[in-house]
């Protein structure tokens, strides 16, 4: 295992100096559209078109990497975003913003892949758990931490898209200083969906379903705290509250997995998601309340993808897991790409209570699907355990 942390602590810290910058940055355009008084769904479009742009991304981008390699490929990956943050920053236009934002979502996919495949290729069976655990530690981590750099400067200033600029290229040096060798990527496999809607329905409507939150909540969650809190330091504190919760809770939730059967607590995670998007229906006037609630929001939600790849990759032979993940990673742009869009009409309805009606509502719709799933699952099994 100390091998294996030696191997993966360069992209692991290439990834969190990244997301220090970029795990702002949405929240930071949302702020400066909704300062300029853009509609929900000028700000919907621009979340979905970013998703749109990693759908692209999943794609296409592994062609690229198996050709230059992965630390050249990330490097270029990086210091593309990096020069994009700075344009963002310079010019205000909502279209040229949505044709950045598609070619943003595009790159990170394939620096995504470059991270994800180095783990990967660097892990084994025996210890994968553990360093994906690290990894999205490390994601959740610099995404919270870095909401932080919102409160330095203006937002409708130069300064927070130069320190995201700025983060990108950082990202960069350990990479590229590092004497560890990176992994020789694979030809990319065939996606097929079919295979895995018949072999783990759950696991894949699992990931379109935190597709669709983690796009309506990276969406409009500023908007909406905005609007409730009229602070920007409020809602640079609510939005580390919800990833942080996402980050603490990924341990626990990923044990208890291993513990009783994945699909129960996607059941649970959904359940649970509903009950609380119900109460901050209710609650949202309570400031304490609200924070609580939002750390348990962040961790229910932010764990229903890694579970439900978990969930998918328990019924695939070890041949198909990557072909499997990339299947997934699909479904969830897929749903982050139209999440923001749905989401959208939610607001016009309600602007303060919109958002969690719209999480209650897909999650509602999910949960018989997911007990369904696993009813049918115990009627193939049951003649076998007989």
């Amino acid at each position: 295992m100390i091998t294996v942390l030696f191997e993966t602590f360069v992209p692991l810290l290439s990834l969190f100096i990244f997301l220090l910058g970029a795990g702002f940055f949405s929240t930071l355009l949302a702020l400066n559209m909704t300062l300029n008084h853009a509609s929900p769904v000028e700000i919907g479009a621009l979340t979905g078109i970013y998703y749109a742009g990693l759908v692209a991304g999943s794609l296409r981008a592994e062609r690229f990497i198996t050709r230059v390699g992965h630390g050249n490929a990330y490097a270029v990956f990086a210091s593309t975003l990096a020069i994009i943050c700075l344009i963002h920053g310079i010019f205000y236009n909502v279209n040229l913003w949505l044709a950045l934002r598609f070619i943003g979502g595009f790159i990170i996919a394939g620096l995504f892949i470059v991270i994800e495949s180095w783990l990967l290729c660097k892990s084994t069976k025996v210890n994968r758990g553990q360093v994906l655990s690290l990894y999205m530690i490390s994601f959740y981590g610099a995404q919270s931490l870095g909401h932080f750099f919102l409160n330095v400067g203006e937002t409708q200033s130069l300064i927070p898209y130069v320190i995201a600029s700025m983060m990108c290229s950082l990202s960069i040096i350990p990479i590229a200083m590092s004497y560890v060798s990176s992994p020789k990527f694979d030809k990319p496999s065939t996606l097929n969906f079919a295979t895995i809607l018949r072999v783990s329905p759950s696991g894949l409507v699992g990931c379109l379903l935190s597709g669709l939150i983690m796009g309506g909540l990276f969406g409009f969650m500023p908007t909406y705290l905005n609007h409730i809190f009229h602070e920007k330091a409020e809602v640079a504190k609510l939005m580390f509250v919800i990833i942080f919760g996402g980050m603490l809770l990924q341990y626990p939730v990923g044990k208890l997995s291993d513990l009783m059967e994945r699909g129960i607590v996607l059941i649970l995670l959904t359940l649970a998601t509903v009950i609380v998007s119900i109460l901050l229906i209710k609650g949202y006037h309570n400031t304490w309340f609200i924070v609580i609630l939002m750390a348990l929001f962040g961790g229910f939600t932010f764990t229903i993808y890694p579970i439900s790849i978990s969930c998918a990759c328990d019924e695939l032979h070890d041949c198909d897991i990557v072909a499997g993940t990339q299947s997934l990673l699909l479904a969830y742009s897929v749903g982050a790409m139209i999440g923001p869009f749905i989401a959208s009409f939610y607001m016009h309805i309600s602007y303060a209570r919109g958002l969690f009606m719209y999480f209650s509502s897909i999650c509602a719709v999910a949960l018989p699907m997911f007990i369904m799933w696993r009813a049918q699952k115990i009627n193939r099994t049951s003649p076998e355990l007989i």
